[in-house]
Parts: structure tokens; C-alpha cells; sequence
């Protein structure tokens, strides 16, 4: 049983090798994180993923140590964020796509590395990465961005594993659609991240309608409202695609960590969010698709 997941999560961010990471997005405080974690499982809360993938800061050992020190499962990631995250000189740009899908699909199959820095000789943990990320801006399918797309592509359709694609404001959906199907990726194993984002109804009943499954996380900030988010989700619900409708805190932010003194806090994704949801329209049992029966099926 995954529980209530939390299907997009940043739990550690480790800044050291990776100067544009901001210094509110860098938490590495085991301790103080793992009391959080234990929070959000006292609340009802289950399986985490933590959302970071290659060369953002993901630091597998510090995850393990909250997982353990909570007893919360989490799941890790491989890939990649989007690229004004990587300097010019990251190793990237220089690897073929062949190159790229041998060394996601070795942290899948073998382990996540531990110096993701060095790809070709680093050591590995045994703990293996359990979905795929790639991220996308508003400036679409780069050279780049095809390239890392044809990478993760041949492992979603070789392992069957199931990506989150990060999306901005201004994402050309289109051309994403457009390559999704000429690489032959079943709609079903991609989750669009940060719709709030993108909110337009029609947009979202179109990917809906099609297998994509939505993810947002948008519900904790200010903009867009509570109220505007809700209101598409409920028709989508009404139009009978709620089995699409994933939610996820993305605390990215030490502000967001109530044990860095931010809010709201994990806990409060179950405890607070909930009961402003129910206010809005949503039945418990809704709130249980999306928090339980979406996740597992995506992830299955």
C-alpha cells in the first residue's frame, strides 16, 4: 500500500555541487526534515517521491537517512530538471542520447550514483531510482530537450516506467504532444507537473481526455486561487477524468518546512488542505482518488 502520496517532493536539496540552486531551496537537515516527514505520516500521509533528479541537488544517502529515521518510504528520481539549472559545461551537452538513456537506465537498473557529477566512474548506492523527470520552459523542444526527450523515451518504452514532466509558464503543449506520440510513449506513463501553471480548462480536459495524467502542487501558493484551481479540477471530475487529477506539495523552499519556522508544512497537505478542499466542493472520496487510488495507478 503507497498510501497518500505526495507524488512531486523536494526533501533534500543539496546545493554544494550546484552554484544556481537558490539558498532558500537548499535543505539538507536530516533530522530536522525526517520529524517533518514523521509529521506528515502521523497526519495519515504514506509514500513520498522526491522529485529531484540528476545534478539538482539530489543527495540519495540523506534521503535514505530521513526515510529511515521516519519510517517513510520514499521514492527517488532520475533525469533531468530543466536546463537553466545545468552550467554550460555540464556533462549534458556533451553526451549523445544513447549516452544519456545508458546512464538514466543504469540508475534504474543498478543504482542511483553517488557523485552524479561523474557519471562514468561514480560509485552507486543500492537504492535505484523509481520513475523519470525531464523539464521543459517555455522555449519547447530544444536540440537539447530533444535529446534528452529521445533518451527518456527509450527507457519509458523499454523498462515501462512512468516520467514527470516539469512544465513553466508558456510550455508548448502541442509540440510536447506532438513528440510525445511520434516516439510512441503511451500517454498513461507521463505526468504533466505544475498545471496551476497552465490553467486553462480546455487544455487540461484535452490532456485529460487523452491519458495524461495532471499533476498540481499550486495549491498551497497564492496565485492561481484555491478557488480558480478547484474549479477546474471539479470538472474535470464532472466530466469524468478525476482518475487523472494527482496533487503534490513541491516543497521546494526551506519557507514552505515548518521545521525551517515556513508554512503551511507538510502535515498540512492532509490536516488543512483537505477541509478547505471539502469546503470547496470535494467529497472525501475524491480527495481519496486523488491522493491514493491516481498515484498508485500511475505508478503501476
Amino acid at each position: 500500500m503507497l498510501g497518500r502520496t505526495n507524488v512531486h517532493e523536494h526533501i533534500i536539496i543539496n546545493g554544494a555541487n550546484n552554484k544556481k540552486i537558490p539558498a532558500d531551496f537548499i535543505h539538507t537537515e536530516v533530522p530536522r526534515i525526517a520529524a517533518e516527514v514523521q509529521s506528515w505520516k502521523a497526519a495519515g500521509g504514506g509514500v513520498l517521491i522526491d522529485s529531484s533528479p540528476i545534478g539538482v541537488g539530489r543527495d540519495i544517502n540523506k534521503l535514505v537517512q530521513v526515510s529511515q529515521l521516519s519510517s517513510v518510504p520514499i521514492i527517488v528520481s532520475t533525469g533531468f530538471h530543466k536546463l537553466s539549472y545545468y552550467q554550460p559545461n555540464h556533462w549534458l551537452y556533451q553526451s549523445t542520447s544513447g549516452e544519456l538513456a545508458k546512464i538514466i537506465s543504469d540508475e534504474n537498473l543498478k543504482g542511483v550514483m553517488l557523485d552524479d557529477a561523474h557519471p562514468y566512474n561514480s560509485k552507486r548506492s543500492i537504492i535505484k531510482a523509481g520513475m523519470l523527470k525531464i523539464g521543459i520552459d517555455s522555449s519547447g523542444i530544444t536540440p537539447t530537450v530533444d535529446k534528452l526527450f529521445t533518451a527518456m523515451a527509450d527507457i519509458i518504452n523499454r523498462l515501462g516506467l512512468v516520467c514527470m514532466i516539469h512544465t513553466e509558464v508558456g510550455v508548448p503543449f502541442n509540440d510536447v504532444i506532438n513528440w510525445i506520440e511520434k516516439h510512441s510513449v503511451r500517454p498513461e506513463n507521463i505526468l504533466f507537473c505544475h498545471m496551476g501553471k497552465s490553467l486553462d480548462r480546455n487544455l487540461h480536459l484535452s490532456l485529460a481526455s487523452q491519458g495524461y495524467y495532471l499533476e498540481y502542487d499550486s495549491i498551497i501558493r497564492p496565485t492561481p486561487s484555491l478557488e480558480e484551481l478547484s474549479t477546474v479540477i471539479l470538472e474535470l471530475f464532472d466530466r469524468g477524468y478525476g482518475n487523472k487529477v494527482l496533487f503534490a506539495g513541491d516543497f521546494a523552499r526551506r519557507s514552505y518546512w515548518k521545521c525551517f519556522g515556513g508554512q503551511p508544512g507538510l502535515k498540512f497537505l492532509i490536516s488543512g488542505l483537505n477541509k478547505d478542499l471539502e469546503k470547496l466542493g470535494f467529497s472525501e472520496e475524491m480527495l481519496d482518488k486523488i491522493w491514493i487510488d491516481n498515484p498508485r495507478d500511475w505508478l503501476s
